[in-house]
C-alpha cells in the first residue's frame, strides 16, 4: 500500500506534461560530485559555493542555486534553503528547510547495503513507491468517516500520483515520482511531493522534496523541480 496505512486512498492521475524543471547544465552538479569523490571537499554535507575550491574548476550554477555535495551524491540546492537538525525519516543524511516556510523542505536518505545492485531490482517504479510510502506521511485518525470531500469512506488522506518516469545517467537508472497528498484536516490544498531514487554500489539513495500547495504555485515548483532533476550519485 502507499503508504502503509489503510487510511490512505491512492489514485493515479493523468500525466500532467513534462515533470522536470528548466534545463540544467549537468556539469555544475557533476563537478561538485567529482570534487567530493576526490576528497577536495573534506567536509561532506556542506554547500560548495562557487570559487570555494581554487584547485578545481570554477562553478557557475544557475542564479539562486548552490552546488551541494553529500556522501556520494550531489544536487543544486536553492540558496534560500537552510540545513536543519530535523531527521523525520530513518537513514536521513540531510534535511533542508525553506527560510520562509518549514513546510517546504528537501531530504536525502541513504540506505547502505540495501541488498540491491540497481534500482530496477526493487521492481517497477510503482513497486518502489510502495516501499517508500511512509515518506508521504500517515494520518493518525482511525475512526470511521463518510465518503465526502473527495475522500473515500473511512479514508481521511489521499495521494494522487501525478507522474512516474525513469531516466538513465551514466549507466544508472533513476526513478522519479510526482505525488500530491491531501488530508481532511490539512491546509494549503495539500502537499506536493517530488521523489528521485537510484542505487549505486549497493547503496540506495532517495531524494524527497516537499512544498505546500500555495507556495508551489508561487515559485517553489520551479525551484524544487530544478533541484529534483539535478540529483545525481557517484
Amino acid at each position: 500500500p502507499v503508504p502503509s496505512s489503510d487510511l490512505w486512498s491512492v489514485v493515479r492521475a493523468d500525466r500532467v506534461g513534462p515533470a522536470m524543471g528548466a534545463h540544467i547544465d549537468s556539469s555544475h552538479v557533476a563537478s561538485a560530485l567529482a570534487r567530493s569523490s576526490r576528497g577536495i571537499a573534506p567536509n561532506l554535507g556542506s554547500p560548495l559555493r562557487s570559487g570555494s575550491d581554487q584547485s578545481g574548476p570554477s562553478l557557475s550554477p544557475p542564479s539562486g542555486f548552490i552546488p551541494y555535495s553529500g556522501d556520494g551524491y550531489a544536487f543544486l540546492l536553492p540558496a534560500k534553503y537552510n540545513p536543519s537538525r530535523e531527521r523525520p525519516f530513518p537513514n536521513q543524511d540531510v534535511y533542508f528547510e525553506d527560510n520562509f516556510d518549514a513546510v517546504s523542505n528537501i531530504s536525502v536518505l541513504i540506505e547502505p547495503k540495501c541488498g540491491k545492485s540497481k534500482i530496477e531490482d526493487f521492481g517497477s517504479p510503482e513497486s518502489y513507491l510502495e516501499k517508500i510510502g511512509y515518506l508521504l506521511g500517515q494520518q493518525s485518525y482511525n475512526g470511521q468517516t463518510r465518503s465526502e470531500g473527495g475522500f473515500a469512506a473511512n479514508k481521511v488522506s489521499a495521494a494522487a500520483v501525478l507522474d512516474v518516469f525513469t531516466k538513465s545517467n551514466k549507466g544508472k537508472t533513476y526513478y522519479y515520482f510526482e505525488v500530491l497528498t491531501r488530508t481532511a484536516d490539512g491546509d494549503e490544498g495539500g502537499r506536493h511531493q517530488l521523489i528521485a531514487a537510484t542505487v549505486s554500489d549497493g547503496t540506495l539513495y532517495t531524494m524527497k522534496l516537499q512544498s505546500g500547495d500555495k507556495r508551489w504555485f508561487k515559485g517553489q515548483e520551479r525551484d524544487l523541480k530544478q533541484t529534483w532533476s539535478s540529483f545525481t550519485v557517484a
